[in-house]
């Protein structure tokens, strides 16, 4: 366990349970001692006791164990998120957030020309994608998807196919509470998820 993880485990053992339910508007099983958190709108239990998320219910299309953001991801989201369900729907790049123009760049540039070329060519795969990771069709570019990476954070995601000028691109928009819901290094980790969740569940590149 890395040390970001440990510690957001230790901050989130630390807090009354019920507070971060009311907070984050996760569900939490007292009988249990557990919360329900939704990632790509799909249930995972959280055992802070045991330091173990695991999956609940169907199937999940995303193979969170194959990624190397969600662990930290999930309780780092319950102790940062400071309001459940913001309601301002104004969509930013990250780089627009306070701070973010600084951020967002060298080691912490975002992967877009990743998704771009594995889906590129292919718009309606891409949005079925989307589709499995709990998102909704937008209205934006060629193709775009708004995927909730937790229940108070979605990610819109804009695909601009390619043709012989110019090639394909992609841009992530956050809605500007997003640092609501995560530090800018956790918002730049639940990016690189989303990368991981769009191009693991796409399979092969199309």
């Amino acid at each position: 366990m890395l040390a970001g993880e440990l510690e957001a485990w230790n901050r989130l053992e630390a807090l009354d349970p019920y507070e971060v339910a009311e907070r984050t508007g996760v569900e939490y099983w007292d009988e249990d001692d557990v919360f329900v958190v939704l990632v790509f709108g799909e249930p995972y239990i959280v055992n802070v006791a045991e330091r173990e998320i695991r999956e609940i219910g169907p199937l999940h299309s995303f193979h969170a164990h194959e990624s190397t953001h969600f662990s930290l991801l999930v309780p780092l989201y319950l102790v940062s998120c400071t309001e459940a369900a913001p309601d301002v729907n104004k969509l930013v790049a990250p780089q627009s957030l306070p701070h973010g123009a600084a951020f967002f760049r060298g080691p912490h540039e975002l992967p877009l020309e990743v998704i771009a070329h594995h889906f590129g060519s292919n718009p309606g795969h891409f949005v079925d994608v989307g589709k499995k990771l709990g998102g909704e069709p937008v209205d934006h570019g060629d193709a775009a998807v708004s995927i909730p990476v937790f229940q108070g954070l979605p990610m819109t995601v804009i695909l601009w196919v390619g043709d012989l000028e110019f090639p394909a691109r992609v841009q992530i928009l956050l809605d500007e509470t997003a640092p609501r819901q995560l530090p800018l290094d956790g918002l730049w980790a639940a990016i690189m998820m989303t990368s991981e969740a769009l191009i693991q569940v796409g399979g092969p590149h199309h």
